[in-house]
């Protein structure tokens, strides 16, 4: 497998596993995610197997304030940033259970570290919050998600200074 950026013909693959990977709360169209790219590429990238299949992906862009930014909205400019806000990670479901989303979680962890970022918050859905803590990540106490996340939404954060 190899992490890489983005590139124009990995899009199709993206909203594909995003498809299959959000049942619960949805689809964001495509100028939402690229949105997510544009502000910070060094922060997305896709995870591509030997055969040049796109098995996963990772959206992160800077943020700042407790508030998750929302769903289904293009990211708007980002004046100050407090730390990275990991908006998506999806990995292909046929490719789940290969290690492909610890990968590029440590991968993104890693990025933010040469980066010095201090922090990388997340709003973990559909149950992800498990995985999440396994990599680190705890759970931010008394501050809500947005509706838009869904009903098991977990906002969470991994301080990378300590």
């Amino acid at each position: 497998m190899v992490i890489s950026k983005i590139e124009e013909v990995h899009w199709v693959s993206i909203l594909d596993i995003q498809e299959k990977s959000y049942q619960e709360i949805g689809t964001e169209d495509l100028a939402v995610l690229k949105s997510k790219n544009d502000a910070s590429p060094g922060t997305c990238f896709v995870c591509v197997s030997d055969h040049g299949e796109v098995l996963g992906y990772v959206l992160a862009h800077p943020w700042s304030g407790i508030t998750p930014p929302k769903l289904f909205e293009p990211l708007p400019n980002i004046a100050h940033c407090e730390y990275l806000y990991l908006h998506d990670m999806a990995i292909t479901p046929r490719a789940k259970g290969n290690g492909i989303g610890r990968a590029a979680a440590l991968k993104l962890i890693e990025i933010a570290k040469k980066q010095g970022i201090d922090k990388i918050s997340l709003v973990a859905v559909q149950g992800s919050d498990r995985f999440w803590s396994l990599i680190g990540f705890q759970e931010v106490q008394g501050v809500n998600a947005c509706v838009s996340y869904g009903d098991k939404a977990v906002l969470m954060e991994k301080v990378l200074s300590e």
